[in-house]
């Protein structure tokens, strides 16, 4: 999740990344106890727009979880290998729907819609940092663009009835159909991890703010790559200062371990004593827009893995 101005209230159950799981309860405000991956207890404060205070973060999780989430991942996959149905990188489908509120506030272009889907390509092939940024080998083609007025829904997402209702009478497909939904919301962004969908199918997908899209107004993160953030929430990655100064971190081996989240472009920043500076320029990280421009080969490997065992063909 990129910048979230909730509170949450968490049970564990079994997986995904953002509020989650079951039944939503009514509450008004967003509750980790759908969400099997949410933590109770590991909730770092999170990355926010301009001008709001920090929340708490909904999309970490306890590292009993993440050993959990690691153990189904490793089976799940090994068993597709063994049985020669795995394979990497895939053209996913992207429905994005518009919301707007009172008097269209919220709206875009078609030609903005597509820039933010170019930033995606760009950001998940590599091509802003040639050489260094690993190409995932997944591409993301715009199947549809639906809009639709609705002042709850655009004001209103952060709370989870409001998502729940919202979601189920706007999601479109199945596990590997990216949905995207822009609104007005308290930070930049929240997804749900693909172990999720089999519990929740609903509530799968990424929700960003409006303002964050190419040429948006939200100063800093107006370059569209908090979907980029949210896509590899959506595609199983963790945050690169997932676990802090642990060996495991954020479970993949070529993101180096850091402390916390980075703010801005700290060029230099090596918060932990592990080797290797602070991986500043991760899509993973809370940087600025303009400071990210990489995944891992790791990270393009562990999204690999999570697409096949959780959204491939489904």
């Amino acid at each position: 999740m990129r910048a979230r101005t909730v509170m949450l209230a968490a049970t564990l159950a079994l997986g995904g990344l953002t509020l989650a799981g079951g039944a939503v309860a009514d509450t008004g405000t967003a509750t980790a106890a759908l969400r099997p991956e949410l933590c109770v207890g590991n909730l770092s404060s999170d990355r926010v727009k301009p001008g709001t205070a920090p929340g708490v973060e909904r999309n970490e999780i306890s590292q009993d979880e993440a050993l959990r989430i690691n153990r189904e991942l490793k089976f799940k996959v090994a068993a597709l290998k063994s049985s020669g149905a795995y394979a990497a990188g895939a053209t996913i489908p992207v429905v994005f729907h518009i919301i707007t509120g009172n008097g269209g506030v919220g709206s875009m272009s078609d030609a903005t819609v597509a820039e933010q889907i170019k930033v995606l390509n760009d950001g998940f092939a590599g091509a802003e940092a040639p050489g260094v940024a690993a190409n995932t080998g997944f591409t993301f083609t715009l199947q549809e663009t639906k809009r639709w007025s609705n002042a709850t829904w655009f004001s209103k997402l952060d709370r989870s009835n409001v998502e729940k209702q919202m979601k189920t009478a706007t999601r479109v497909g199945g596990a590997s159909t990216l949905n995207v939904w822009s609104a007005d919301i308290g930070g930049l962004g929240w997804a749900y991890f693909p172990s999720n969908y089999t519990n929740s199918p609903k509530l799968d997908g990424v929700v960003i703010d409006y303002a964050s899209v190419p040429g948006g107004s939200a100063t800093n993160f107006d370059k569209g790559k908090t979907l980029t953030h949210e896509a590899g929430h959506w595609m199983g990655l963790w945050h690169t200062f997932q676990g802090g100064c642990t060996t495991t971190n954020d479970s993949v081996a070529d993101t180096p371990a850091q402390s916390s989240s980075t703010s801005g472009c700290p060029v230099g920043r090596d918060s932990c004593a592990l080797p290797g500076l602070d991986p500043i320029h991760n899509y993973m990280d809370y940087s600025y827009d303009d400071c990210y421009n990489q995944f891992t080969p790791g990270q393009s490997t562990r999204m690999s893995d999570a697409w096949a065992a959780y959204r491939a063909g489904k």
